[in-house]
């Protein structure tokens, strides 16, 4: 068997080899949740277009408020 009938020849039905980013078509650090097959790389430059927002959680913003009059 040479090489062009070896390379590429395990079926990818399943598993990470059968999945890739939408975007880059990078196989690792992939986003699968809500259908976004985006990797994590992409979904940071595009979150914003798709409409994810990012949001502070409310313990995480009055940490945050106590540092800050700690600081003043």
């Amino acid at each position: 068997m040479g090489h062009q009938q070896l390379y590429w020849s395990h079926p990818r039905k399943f598993g990470q080899g059968s999945r890739s980013c939408r975007v880059c078509s990078n196989r690792h650090g992939l986003i699968r949740k809500y259908g976004l097959n985006m990797c994590r790389q992409c979904f940071r430059q595009y979150a914003k277009d798709i409409g994810f927002v990012k949001v502070r959680s409310a313990k995480s913003a009055a940490i945050h408020h106590i540092i800050a009059e700690a600081g003043s």
